[in-house]
């Protein structure tokens, strides 16, 4: 089996078509666990969920702290496998043989899936390219790109680091440490709405700043606030 964790806030419209599109790309749907942790939605998010064949958990406390919903669909995972998946990212083709083809090398403690935007205009052709560059040099992927792991070494390094931004970065720096990160060059399609709500430059200055303070060993906690309120759904 592999366990699909989902963070949500205010997802009402996308997390259906996410969870059905997520079972429609798996080989064998039967194996699939999803769990989506809920971080205080004021929307209908919980009501749409209820209603699909999946775990849920409403939990307010975890409002702009991802890591807090990542570790708690962690901790209620089966599987030997975890998948983080973002609610607006849609995993390609027959993710789970995918992941389990690479998981067969006892070396590798898991990676990622090549990223893409949906529908990009050149600007975000141009990012796409620059990320895709950036992670074949330091294997560092983001949360955007569907980061799997297995579940004991999750265990082992006490599950995703207690970061308030920029936690998928700081879990392949630990997972990195017990083993081999895998680039799996399937694409997923992530939402560009981030780029397009507030500006593709902007948001890209401020992601390249918070990678360079992440490689320097700075603090990149206290801009946390700036982009919660930014990024979360009202």
């Amino acid at each position: 089996m592999i366990s699909v964790i989902i963070p949500t806030l205010n997802e009402e419209e996308s997390i259906a078509a996410i969870i059905e599109h997520t079972t429609s790309m798996a080989a064998d749907r039967d194996l699939l666990e999803i769990i989506v942790v809920d971080a205080g939605s004021t929307d209908g998010t919980l009501d749409v969920v209820s209603e699909l064949s999946v775990q849920s958990f409403d939990k307010p406390e975890f409002s702009m702290k991802k890591y807090e919903s990542l570790n708690f669909g962690f901790k209620k995972a089966c599987a030997d496998i975890v998948l983080f998946l973002d609610a607006d990212t849609r995993l390609p083709h027959h993710f789970d043989l995918l992941i389990l083809e690479k998981m067969e090398d006892s070396r590798v403690v898991g990676g990622a899936f090549e990223f893409s935007f949906e529908n990009p205009d050149w600007k975000l052709q141009a990012f796409t390219l620059v990320n895709r560059i950036r992670y074949r040099l330091d294997k560092t992927f983001y949360g955007d790109q569907a980061i799997f792991a297995r579940r004991s070494v999750l265990q082992a390094i006490g599950g995703v680091p207690h970061k308030l931004l920029m936690e998928a970065a700081y879990l392949c720096k630990a997972l990195s440490k017990k083993g081999h990160l895998a680039l799996i060059k399937s694409k997923i399609e992530t939402s560009p709405r981030r780029f397009v709500d507030h500006g593709p430059f902007k948001v890209a200055w401020f992601d390249i700043n918070m990678f360079i303070r992440f490689n320097l060993g700075l603090p990149v906690d206290r801009y946390a606030h700036l982009y919660w309120s930014k990024n979360l759904k009202e």
